[in-house]
């Protein structure tokens, strides 16, 4: 564990190093003084043109000088120089640390969650698909694989995010499960500790969606996608599920929706009696999501399932002619290493999943396990090869890519990626990570994003978590979604 100082001339960018750091060494430690590395970095230029010059000193030293006039394309504004600026702050410290021995993320400069939003962002601005892979990779240090990977899911999700515009999502978070999984950061309570909040929550969350449903007939708003997950939705009994469902119904018109989804996920919650409320209540696409296919990994995350309820339930979704079946599988769950993957990958690609998701895992501070127990297990340094090979199946058996994401602490720097069969893309997916559509969040650990189509910027009003703090501050939480519902057509 190395300890840093950081430094630089450009006001408020102490945490932007920090996240490029980071991004190389996750478990830096941050400090004034007494530290194994210091880095100071200084910006300095005009809008033709912006220098940077940087040195790093302790155990090693080194010191980088380079000269940015890429940043002078009449297609930039000002808003871009200063955006700019940050970047290179990134980039000075990527540098350095590479001149002192350590590796470079395949992700280059990007630390943030949403990288493909920076690939709209300068394709928006008049730049090429050719364009803007060659920026990823010279301005932002992408490895050339990521780059391709990048444009490929931006120009898959270019026409769907111009189909949903001026259109609204609706989230619905159940946040029960049958148990906490081991790695699991998510609103999440076990019905085991929790299972009395249910009743109570489900009031509240009727009255959200009667309310919300109220407003946006009284606007004319008709959601283009509805997506249910938690926790688990599925972990509510029959009566509970069919009685949500017709809420959902009578609240939003199916007629006009371009995808609903609900989150299954576990196996073990699933029966032909819900699945055909399901599909009677017009729900387009359900998730099935193993993780892995290996009964001891099931196991010891806490699952609690059987690779035998996988089969059934896929059976089950497919008997029932759901259009969609989502799939999932997570690389660098402890103790796994290729062989485990393959094997994961093969399955889903035999159920021919419409939909299959390869999430990288992201060990969180709010999970169950204590990481550090396990790390030794986690076959981090397999992981990016894997991918590649992953990816080259998958795209040999007819899927492509069409939505992505990272998180913090994620395995081997790499990324969380969907991959479907043409026609199939998760709309909701991509306007949730593009964020480009409001998405009104209900429900436990709901978070409503509101988007302005003329700045493009995006503020969020979250639910509570806690299924009991939902419940007592619904109306609270209600009213103010009504106001800004109302507020954005006055």
């Amino acid at each position: 564990m190395a300890s840093y100082e950081l430094e630089c001339n450009l006001p408020g960018n102490i945490p932007n190093m920090e996240n490029m750091v980071r991004a190389v060494d996750p478990e830096a430690v941050f400090t004034s003084g007494a530290a194994d590395f210091r880095i100071a970095v200084t910006i300095s230029g005009t809008k033709q043109e912006l220098t940077c010059q940087g040195r790093i000193d302790g155990r090693q030293s080194a010191q980088v000088t380079f000269t940015d006039r890429e940043i002078g394309d009449p297609r930039y504004d000002l808003e871009a120089f200063t955006q700019r600026q940050k970047e290179l702050v990134r980039k000075g410290v990527l540098i350095l640390l590479q001149k002192i021995g350590r590796p470079a993320p395949p992700w280059g400069i990007l630390t943030g969650v949403r990288p493909s939003k920076l690939y709209h962002y300068l394709r928006d601005l008049g730049f090429s698909p050719a364009e803007v892979k060659d920026r990823l990779q010279a301005q932002f240090m992408l490895v050339p694989e990521k780059a391709a990977h990048l444009a490929a899911v931006g120009e898959v999700q270019r026409p769907l995010l111009q189909e949903v515009a001026g259109r609204i999502g609706i989230y619905i978070g159940i946040p029960f499960c049958p148990t906490r999984c081991h790695y699991c950061s998510f609103a999440s309570y076990p019905l085991a500790t929790h299972g009395h909040l249910v009743e109570g929550f489900l009031a509240a969350l009727a009255y959200e969606i009667a309310e919300i449903g109220k407003t946006l007939t009284r606007l004319g708003h008709a959601p283009a996608t509805i997506y249910i997950r938690g926790g688990t939705p599925t972990v509510l009994t029959p009566v509970q599920l069919r009685d949500l469902l017709a809420r959902i119904g009578c609240s939003f018109p199916r007629g006009e929706l371009l995808e609903y989804t609900v989150e299954a996920g576990r196996p073990d919650t699933l029966d032909r009696t819900k699945l055909a409320l399901l599909r009677d209540y017009g729900v387009t696409r359900v998730s099935v999501n193993p993780q892995t296919i290996n009964p001891q990994t099931l196991a010891r995350i806490g699952r609690r399932h059987t690779v035998e309820q996988v089969e059934a339930a896929v059976a089950l979704v497919r008997a029932l002619e759901f259009p969609c079946l989502n799939m999932d599988m997570i690389l660098g769950l402890p103790g796994e290493q290729e062989a485990d993957w393959d094997d994961t990958l093969e399955k889903l690609l035999a159920y021919r999943s419409e939909n299959i998701t390869l999430h990288t895992l992201a060990p969180k501070r709010s999970a169950t396990w204590d990481f550090s127990q396990v790390k030794g297990e986690i076959a981090e340094e397999r992981v990016a090869n894997w991918l590649a090979a992953g990816r080259a199946r998958l795209s040999a058996a007819g899927y492509y890519p069409y939505y992505l994401y990272r998180q913090r602490r994620i395995v081997a720097g790499q990324e969380n990626s969907g991959y479907t069969l043409p026609g199939y893309e998760g709309i909701y997916n991509i306007i949730m990570m593009e964020e480009r559509a409001t998405v009104l969040g209900l429900g436990g650990g709901g978070m409503s994003k509101w988007f302005d189509p003329v700045s493009l910027e995006v503020s969020r009003t979250p639910n509570p978590k806690c299924p009991a703090t939902y419940r007592d501050r619904i109306k609270e939480l209600v009213a103010e979604k009504v106001n800004k519902l109302m507020a954005r057509v006055n």
